[in-house]
């Protein structure tokens, strides 16, 4: 299995790679070069249909892109230490935090940084 991802400065890959330091597991860490748009090459493209990091490749070839869909899988084989939460109202409690999260503050600063920022705005699709 390998993880693709950016070491700096993306937000999702980091979430990732802290929550792997958390479990403790190690995963075989690809860095993707963004400044090269190498997310939007056509061989990661074919791993990413939206040429996003990260995305964790597992051994069989099944590709799951999306930072908290790689953190739940992770979850599903490595169940302790629970950090997902253990019973329902502690799942949902998570799952609502993560939500709030993603949609009030990182998609803001996120289209801030994608489209306005001297250093990014030159690699936006738009």
């Amino acid at each position: 299995m390998k993880l693709y991802g950016a070491a700096y400065p993306a937000p999702n890959p980091r979430r990732v790679r802290l929550y792997l330091a958390e479990k403790g597991l190690d995963v075989p860490y690809i860095d993707v070069d963004l400044r090269a748009r190498a997310h939007k090459a056509p061989d990661f493209v074919s791993k990413s249909s939206l040429g996003q990091v990260p995305v964790l490749e597992l051994d069989d070839g099944t590709v799951i892109a999306e930072s908290v869909a790689i953190c739940r899988y992770f979850e599903a084989l490595h169940p302790a230490p629970p950090l997902f939460g253990t019973t329902p109202a502690e799942q949902a409690t998570i799952e609502m935090w993560i939500r709030r999260i993603e949609l009030q503050l990182m998609t803001p600063v996120s289209l801030y940084w994608v489209n306005a920022h001297p250093l990014t705005a030159p690699l936006s699709d738009f």
